[in-house]
């Protein structure tokens, strides 16, 4: 576990999760990096633009290190097969009062100008979802002096993004909150949903690779048991959601603040991935039209803009409010130095 964390150049072995979307503010990731843990920019869906800015704000907060989370998929699509889908969702634009979309979806990606331009920011960590970097990138990354971290949701993807040279694991546990990394959705079309004690076992006992633990985590007995059974660390994203220095807009957080720990579903509606959220009528409504959800990227660049209303005129029944099975416990807003402080001191987070 040392040998992990002093490659990383952290004193707390947490680290707080690359969520995409706009949650991992500079404040945010530099906060967490300043406590001595590890912050992260969620850069899945940034311009390589927005993320150089990100960057630079970072290193202005901090002279710590943090990292840059990426997809490792290809975000390239195009697609006029949106018919039915479009209509429903042109119904709830109606609704909210903004404009009705075309039958045409389009996403660019910039994956490998994301790569060349942390490689030239010298970012000291990378990190990947839905599957692992080419080995062209993962060399260039490399030769650069990049540390590697991928995301797994079974024993097979640990045992790849090990093959493929990256140096430590997150095991997501159907517990987390979010899109997991899980590799392969046409095999795993509702994620790979192993539980994180299981997951990290068996990660474990079948590569060699450091390992954090990733999934409904949110006290000190959690981090200290599973830092017994073996883990290095851990990542946390929903609990770090209700940071003063995150991202997460009003009617998100007062969303999270009020769920229970039975409140939340895996869903493909938004993204077309599945994903853990708190259920809300979107939900309910697009699950029950009977239309097959289209795949990622295309439905997520359907919804965003239906996203984006939920999140400016405060409609929590439009937003994707990712949550992990232990939201339950999150009920009021905090620093991230409390948030830390919970998990490296004697306080025991109970209900907070």
């Amino acid at each position: 576990m040392a040998d992990i964390l002093e490659r990383l150049k952290i004193t707390i072995p947490i680290i707080q999760a690359g969520m995409a979307g706009g949650i991992t503010t500079p404040e945010l990731v530099a906060a967490v990096s300043n406590a001595g843990a590890l912050g992260t920019i969620g850069a899945g869906y940034m311009s390589t633009h927005t993320l150089k800015d990100t960057i630079h704000r970072v290193k202005q907060l901090t002279d710590k290190p943090f990292a840059v989370n990426l997809f490792a998929a290809n975000l390239e699509a195009f697609s006029t097969d949106v018919d039915e889908m479009q209509a429903l969702l042109n119904k709830q634009r109606d609704e909210v009062g903004i404009d009705t979309k075309e039958n045409l979806v389009k996403v660019k990606d910039y994956l490998q100008e994301k790569v060349y331009l942390l490689i030239k920011e010298k970012v000291p960590i990378v990190s990947t979802a839905f599957g692992a970097l080419s080995s062209v990138l993962i060399k260039r990354l490399k030769e650069n002096h990049i540390i590697l971290i991928g995301m797994a949701t079974n024993v097979g993807e640990a045992k790849h993004l090990e093959d493929m040279g990256y140096d430590m694991v997150v095991a997501q546990g159907v517990e987390a909150g979010g899109h997991r990394g899980t590799f392969d959705i046409e095999k795993y079309p509702s994620g790979s949903n192993i539980g994180l004690i299981t997951l990290i076992q068996s990660i474990l006992e079948n590569t060699s690779l450091p390992v954090a633990a990733a999934g409904g985590i949110y006290t000190k007995k959690q981090l200290d048991a599973l830092l017994l059974m073996g883990a290095s660390g851990v990542q946390m994203g929903t609990r770090f959601l209700l940071a003063k220095e995150a991202g997460t807009n009003k009617t998100y957080r007062r969303a999270l603040m009020k769920a229970s720990y039975e409140d939340t579903v895996i869903t493909k509606v938004f993204s077309g991935r599945p994903a853990r959220a708190i259920k809300n009528s979107f939900i309910d409504e697009v699950e029950s039209s009977g239309l097959d959800i289209l795949p990622f990227p295309i439905q997520n660049e359907l919804t965003k803009d239906l996203r984006a209303a939920g999140a400016e005129f405060a409609i929590a029944d439009l937003q994707s409010l990712w949550a992990g099975q232990g939201v339950g416990a999150l009920h009021k807003e905090e620093s991230v130095k409390d948030i830390i402080g919970f998990f490296v001191g004697n306080t025991e987070v109970k209900t907070i």
